[in-house]
């Protein structure tokens, strides 16, 4: 009997001491982990997919690391109402101080009513250095940013044009459609437009405007414009699908930064 107690009570500490040393560290581990569910982890450059080529996989975490969501608020004189606008940018530096480039119709106030975001990172603007409504882009001045790399723009950048994109390059970018995200997206270049903009086949939608478009060897070929709208004997439709893009050499970067 004695001899039965003693194997049962063996039995007992024996399974105590596994549940601890298998089950506990487990719990601990599941535990540790759980802040990297968190959707700015799941959406950084620590989760992308293993499918793409080198330079490919260092694209897309150029374009993840330095896309910011671009906050307006603005106050109607008139109601009394607070108005508050969302796009998309691309954070960079150049000559040492840091800039967000985004779309003119994004920034509907003054710079105090401007800031840049990236989930609780936030920046103020400094300056509007540059707004050209007509081709529909902005540069804005910002303070450092924690949590988000800047893109650097070469001085041989800002005074030289750079090539025209090719039909069908891969291209990804990274912005906040319908407010969301950030999400990253990849597409294809489609066209051309008369006036040198770019058609490319991807997703966007209202908060897209303003996101910088990657070619697949890392380099800034534009951001996003708008969706195109096709007619018909119906009416409009938007086409989410294709999207407008105001390309770098549309940009006066020797004037904006100098």
């Amino acid at each position: 009997m004695k001899r039965a107690l003693k194997f049962f009570m063996a039995m007992v500490i024996c399974f105590l001491v596994g549940f601890v040393v298998t089950v506990v560290p487990v719990y601990f581990s599941i535990d540790n982990q759980t802040p990297r569910l968190s959707n700015m982890h799941l959406t950084s450059t620590k989760n992308v997919s293993k499918s793409y080529t080198i330079n490919q996989t260092r694209t897309i975490n150029k374009s993840i690391s330095s896309a910011v969501r671009v906050v307006s608020i603005v106050q109607g004189e008139d109601t009394g109402q607070t108005a508050v606008s969302f796009a998309s940018g691309t954070y960079f530096v150049y000559l040492g101080k840091h800039y967000v480039l985004t779309v003119s119709h994004a920034v509907v106030g003054k710079c105090s009513d401007l800031m840049v975001a990236y989930f609780n990172t936030t920046s103020n603007c400094v300056e509007i250095v540059h707004n050209n409504d007509s081709i529909d882009y902005a540069i804005i001045q910002v303070e450092e940013m924690d949590n988000r790399t800047p893109i650097k723009i070469p001085s041989s950048f800002v005074k030289t044009q750079r090539k025209m994109p090719k039909l069908l390059d891969k291209i990804f970018y990274t912005g906040y459609p319908n407010n969301m995200g950030p999400l990253t997206l990849a597409g294809r270049i489609a066209g051309f437009s008369d006036n040198g903009f770019i058609y490319i086949d991807s997703y966007a939608w209202t908060g897209s405007s303003g996101a910088g478009v990657f070619d697949q060897g890392g380099n800034l070929i534009g951001i996003i414009m708008a969706l195109d709208v096709g007619v018909t004997q119906y009416g409009a439709d938007v086409l989410e699908n294709l999207l407008i893009v105001v390309p770098t050499y549309h940009i006066d970067w020797n004037g904006a930064l100098h």
